[in-house]
């Protein structure tokens, strides 16, 4: 420490060892302690800040789902316009659809009872197998057709990023979502045909249709569209059938430990 009076280096105590002069006052301790204070301090203050533009941002993205999601009921038609400013809206729908799905898949095969010669066995499909792999499964699809569009997009040579083919995606799924609610809205009251149809009509706007609008939106200058088409449908349903075949697998599984648990 240096001496006030002196100017010269001195050890550490309450007077100069040269000049013998009172040393001031320092507090290690207290020094340490207050700057971890004021660090813990600085420390809340940035964690308070980001969970308040965390929230904000939520707010936000909730928000222009909102305004997406009735614009395009409304206008359907105004899907060709969204682009990746809505990459976030059309994720969402993504989610929103395969929910939709997964919980109509669930409630469908957990109150189903089959069984042979008037034996009537409930089917016993787990939580996980009868709505959460079916969810994450669906969400792999809608991804999966939005990369497979995106695809045949630059294959016909059309000006689209991956981010702007989720949007329209998922703007072009919005009427076949309400098909979907509808569809489940017309079983519950007993119009079975009716809900058939509307769901059908869901999964086929899911699959092939939306797609269709999205590469019929621009001018082909590469590869006729017509192959990428049918190429791009042929892929698709192969893809579907393929997931189709985990969820038949899953419920024959269940089916026969049905059975077999009922003897």
């Amino acid at each position: 420490m240096q001496c006030p009076s002196c100017g010269l280096e001195s050890d550490e105590g309450k007077y100069c060892t040269n000049c013998g002069a009172e040393l001031p006052f320092h507090d290690d301790n207290n020094s340490s302690l207050s700057e971890t204070v004021t660090g813990a301090t600085s420390t809340k203050e940035q964690n308070k800040n980001q969970h308040y533009e965390k929230s904000e941002k939520l707010k936000t993205t909730g928000a222009n789902f909102g305004h997406f999601f009735m614009a395009l009921l409304k206008n359907p038609s105004e899907a060709r316009k969204a682009n990746k400013s809505d990459f976030s809206s059309g994720i969402i729908m993504f989610g929103l659809f395969s929910l939709l799905i997964a919980i109509s898949y669930h409630f469908v095969i957990n109150s189903v009872s089959l069984g042979p010669m008037g034996l009537s066995v409930m089917i016993e499909l787990s939580f996980l197998d009868s709505f959460v792999i079916p969810f994450i499964l669906l969400i792999l699809l809608f991804f999966l057709i939005a990369g497979l569009t995106f695809l045949c997009s630059k294959l016909t040579i059309q000006a689209a990023k991956f981010p702007d083919i989720v949007a329209k995606y998922g703007a072009y799924l919005v009427p076949f979502f309400i098909f979907h609610i509808a569809g489940i809205v017309f079983s519950l009251v007993g119009f079975p045909a009716f809900a058939l149809l509307l769901t059908f009509i869901s999964i086929l706007g899911m699959l092939l249709i939306a797609p269709t609008f999205i590469l019929l939106e621009q001018p082909s200058d590469g590869f006729d569209r017509i192959y990428i088409l049918l190429g791009l449908y042929i892929t698709i349903l192969l893809v579907y059938g393929f997931f189709m075949r985990i969820f038949l697998d899953a419920l024959m599984g269940a089916l026969m430990n049905s059975f077999m648990g009922g003897f």
